[in-house]
């Protein structure tokens, strides 16, 4: 196929997927998109809308890539690195808030003088940010807001996210370091992280040293797990009926949403949610007596299961947190409690083949592939790489795989090994 028709055929998708967009948004008196401050942070779409909006990026970000050429596309990818510097600088400055809530302009100089900061950093930051429209920049030295600073004073999490995001850059620059001083390694203290922060400590055993960048986390972990792909309502994908009257263990269940969300459509199902002391400790007391059929209890998931004999164990988002060698001590542990037909359900990302998703959806899960090796020094999987886990797990081999599902929409699948044992 010729160059030019490859542009013009991503056009037309463009065109196509954007007029579906579109109607949705006519239909339902919705705001036309903009970058006005007045416009809300999120516009809620079907899946059919979102589905289109999503093609449609895709296109246009094929589009931009043959546009720009080979040498074009590595030059772009190189500047990059610069993005992150206004939408930090915003909010550590309180730019934001000291912009008119209204939208109306005030002059660089006030802006500098109600920041407390120096006038040409105060440029710096409104121009960097201006250009990729996170604030507004107007002739005569003037700024207001745009609709995305209007965002970060209306959602304060956002400077978590933010501040998370900056850590987590800071350690992928030195995952190639890693790569070259410590082959292979499975060593939690000799992360990227570990290099670019200079501490012999694990990710968590450093965060607790640092409350402020703690409590970033946990905020940009809350809203990452607000996303729609990390929806609760996912579980439902697998097929809970033939466990509806045995016993399903959450292994580092937290406070036991999943469990909660079950129990309310299995009434005859019991659930045992297990987690670390301070996690378990940390469930209110409501939720403690919300039901009968749930059960809290403290438990290191690298120790013996006390829970002999349940239907399922199920652990969700668990392991591509740990580097395999710790993952198969964690499956190791449940082989005591295990008895024949008992499923371990695990709930966690599944890398696709090349070419099953859009670029952009690849960009995603390999963006967390390297982020896992980056904190942690571990991975996401693909199926093939499930299956080699089981498999190492027992030497006897008494894990069967027998099902692996991946919900439409969900950044989770489902990889279900039945015990073949006793």
């Amino acid at each position: 196929m010729a160059v030019g028709s490859v542009l013009l055929e991503l056009t037309g998708i463009i065109q196509e997927k954007s007029a579906e967009v579109d109607k949705f948004i006519r239909e339902r008196g919705l705001p036309q998109p903009s970058f006005d401050h007045s416009y809300p942070p999120i516009l809620k779409l079907s899946p059919e809308a979102d589905a289109a909006r999503q093609a449609a990026l895709e296109a246009i970000d094929e589009l931009r890539c043959h546009l720009l050429g080979p040498l074009g596309m590595i030059m772009s990818h190189t500047s990059e690195m610069s993005h992150l510097v206004s939408i930090h600088g915003l909010p550590h400055f309180k730019i934001p808030a000291a912009l008119p809530p209204d939208g109306s302009a005030i002059s660089i100089s006030d802006l500098a003088t109600e920041t407390g900061m120096h006038i040409d950093d105060t440029r710096t930051l409104v121009r960097h940010g201006s250009a990729r429209y996170l604030i507004k920049s107007l002739p005569g030295d003037q700024v207001s807001h745009s609709a995305a600073s209007k965002a970060m004073l209306s959602m304060p999490v956002l400077t978590g996210l933010i501040e998370c995001g900056l850590l987590m850059t800071k350690s992928t620059h030195h995952i190639a370091d890693v790569m070259e001083r410590f082959p292979g390694t499975q060593d939690m203290s000799r992360t990227a992280y570990s290099l670019a922060y200079n501490t012999p400590l694990s990710f968590f055993e450093h965060l607790a040293t640092q409350p402020e960048r703690a409590q970033h986390f946990a905020a940009a972990m809350g809203l990452l797990a607000s996303s729609p792909a990390l929806s609760a309502d996912f579980v439902f994908e697998y097929d809970w009926t033939p466990h509806a009257h045995g016993t399903m263990v959450d292994v580092g269940g937290s406070r036991g949403h999943i469990a909660f969300t079950l129990a309310e459509r299995f009434p005859h199902m019991h659930f045992v949610v297990q987690d670390r002391p301070e996690i378990v400790g940390s469930a209110p007391d409501e939720d403690r007596h919300r039901s009968e059929r749930v059960k809290f209890q403290e438990h290191d998931f690298f120790t013996p299961q006390p829970v002999v004999g349940a239907s399922v164990y199920f652990l969700r988002f668990i392991l591509h947190d740990w580097p395999t060698e710790y993952c198969l001590r964690i499956l190791r542990a449940l082989i005591p409690a295990l008895r024949k037909g008992s499923r371990v359900v695990i709930m966690d990302g599944i890398v696709p083949e090349p070419g099953v998703l859009g670029k952009l959806d690849e960009r995603r899960i390999t963006g967390y592939d390297v982020l896992m090796k980056a904190l942690f020094n571990a991975k996401e999987r693909s199926e093939d790489e499930w299956r080699t886990l089981f498999d190492e797990a027992d030497t006897e081999r008494r894990f069967e795989i027998v099902q692996v599902l991946q919900p439409k929409g969900s950044q989770l699948g489902f990889i279900v090994a039945a015990w073949q044992g006793d």
